[in-house]
């Protein structure tokens, strides 16, 4: 399913970067469709994928509490990838974007790109973190 999340990211990557919005529906079809083969594989541990899901479903929370300063779209998407990875995979997806993240802005704060209330997609992040777990 790594593989299969890669793309995936790639595709709300390109949708974050140029609408700055995910396409929900996207997000829903492939959160139900890695669920559906979990279950026609068999997996032992089946409980782990929508366990996955609740990091994303934390993140709609704290996008609600925020108003919005992270995405409900970032939060879909994480819990999609929670879907497809499972909870400690996704946890460890979550983990890394934020800290590539983090760096990001603290590069463009250091070189005055940005300012402190500026936003910026965070997909990408999560696509190269993952793509990082893949190759590592």
């Amino acid at each position: 399913m790594s593989v299969f999340t890669v793309i995936f990211l790639g595709v709300c990557t390109i949708t974050d970067l140029k609408k700055k919005q995910i396409w929900w529906p996207f997000a829903v079809l492939f959160m139900t469709a890695a669920m559906t083969v979990h279950f026609v594989r068999g997996e032992e541990n089946l409980w782990i994928f929508p366990a996955g899901m609740v990091l994303g479903a934390f993140l709609c929370l704290v996008s609600w509490v925020t108003r919005e300063a992270i995405g409900y779209g970032d939060g879909l998407t994480v819990a999609a990838c929670g879907a497809a990875l499972g909870i400690e995979k996704a946890f460890h997806l979550l983990i890394l974007s934020l800290c590539f993240s983090a760096a990001w802005s603290a590069i463009l704060l250091i070189f005055r790109k940005a300012k402190r209330k500026d936003c910026f997609p965070f997909v990408p992040f999560l696509l190269a973190a993952q793509l990082c777990i893949l190759i590592f």
